[in-house]
């Protein structure tokens, strides 16, 4: 299957005090994690980091060998990003991932992408609490479009993601899909604080 794969690295970063997509975790930055699993995974297309505005994140991005491109509605929080990739998709799915997700393997975008079916709209993980990850998943481009352009044009504050999911005839992949994977218990170990960090960096 050929998908466009973005990592968003535009959310805010305030309790962690600095930008959180060049934070150093085993050497590397979590933007370079999430490509590099990513690349793993199944060999998109082609990679894009998608980013909230044109300040510190362009200045870093342009200097890798992946793309960028900018949120179109700043301040709409993770479905602005999800816009902007649907926006500049040129493949029928694409792969969302926010670089947030450290531990997000190779393996389990493998698994994600065996799942892609013409009749859903997106392909999500549950994790074992049974919350959806909708910031690690694969949405079809024409239908998610849709719901999602007209979502974000209204002036309120848009639905939480898990609620746009929910109007995309969602194919969910539930833990016990995935438990046999290496570390599975870890792929959705959020880092949010500067305790985050330290706790991943102990692992």
């Amino acid at each position: 299957m050929q998908f466009d794969a973005f990592i968003l690295i535009g959310g805010r970063s305030s309790r962690l005090g600095t930008d959180k997509a060049f934070v150093e975790l085993g050497g590397h930055t979590l933007a370079e994690r999430a490509v590099e699993n990513v690349r793993h995974g199944m060999s998109p297309q082609r990679i894009t980091m998608v980013a909230g505005s044109s300040t510190q994140f362009a200045l870093q991005a342009i200097s890798t060998d992946v793309a960028f491109v900018f949120d179109l509605h700043e301040g709409r929080g993770p479905i602005g990003g999800l816009h902007a990739a649907l926006s500049y998709a040129q493949t029928p799915w694409i792969f969302v991932l926010a670089c947030d997700y450290p531990f997000v393997s190779s393996e389990l975008i493998r698994l994600l992408a065996g799942k892609v079916g013409d009749e859903f709209g997106v392909v999500v993980p549950e994790q074992s609490d049974g919350r959806m990850q909708p910031l690690c998943a694969f949405y079809k481009v024409e239908t998610t479009r849709q719901i999602v352009e007209e979502i974000i044009e209204r002036p309120r504050v848009p639905p939480p993601m898990h609620e746009i999911v929910g109007l995309l005839n969602p194919r969910v992949v539930t833990f016990e899909a995935y438990e046999h994977l290496n570390e599975a218990d870890e792929f959705f170990v959020n880092i949010n604080t500067l305790e985050d960090l330290e706790r991943a960096r102990t692992r």
